[in-house]
């Protein structure tokens, strides 16, 4: 099985649904996402409902990646005094019958790495000085990572940092492929394809639709 990697979606279902209909092969492929499917965008409700639909269709193909924004969201839903950008999601989620509570729950529960001997996928990488890069909560972790990352001795691909000209960036010193071209700023949504054993096959890109900004 090939693996499809696609980047941070940021509430832009309808560029998601497009990327997924056009460059996904259900039959032959993972497909999975880096994380932050929700907030920024416009349509985070729309995002959680299409993927939690598509993940029950192929519950042995599609992964679904934590990222910061899942984990923050599952974090504050606990809080008595809830941040606005919960409180939007919410009544986005609320206005489409989403049951808010149990999504929530749901994304708060996705792993936070996907990995083979050959390939590594997480949110924001593994960082070159990270003590304990899989604790969610930390700056440095898989989950909240803006410094240089490290090579771990197989391809990692991440997401999280939006990319210089909205391109998709290798960084040869880690083996590491960058792949947040900013969808919710325009930037379109960008995907590799990939062998099981870390060979590129190819780069695919999907503009943002228009809805979606």
């Amino acid at each position: 099985m090939n693996l499809l990697v696609v980047g941070d979606v940021h509430g832009c279902v309808h560029t998601l649904k497009a990327f997924v209909k056009r460059h996904w092969n259900a039959q032959d492929e993972f497909l999975i996402l880096v994380g932050d499917v929700i907030n920024k965008g416009r349509h985070s409700g729309k995002t959680v409902k299409y993927l939690r639909k598509l993940q029950k269709e192929f519950p042995y193909s599609v992964f679904l990646l934590r990222g910061n924004h899942e984990h923050m969201a599952a974090e504050a839903v606990r809080l008595d005094d809830q941040p606005p950008y919960l409180l939007k999601l919410k009544r986005d989620m609320l206005k489409r019958g989403i049951p808010f509570k149990r999504m929530i729950q749901w994304m708060g529960h996705w792993p936070i790495k996907w990995e083979n001997p050959y390939v590594l996928i997480t949110h924001a990488g593994i960082s070159l000085h990270a003590r304990d890069p899989f604790n969610p909560d930390s700056s440095r972790g898989v989950l909240h990572n803006r410094s240089p990352l490290k090579d771990v001795g197989k391809l990692q691909i991440f997401g999280h940092v939006v990319q210089e000209d909205f391109q998709p960036r290798y960084f040869a010193d880690s083996h590491a492929w960058c792949i947040d071209t900013g969808a919710w700023r325009g930037g379109g949504l960008t995907g590799i394809r990939l062998t099981r054993t870390g060979e590129i096959i190819e780069i695919l890109r999907e503009p943002t639709a228009e809805s979606d900004l």
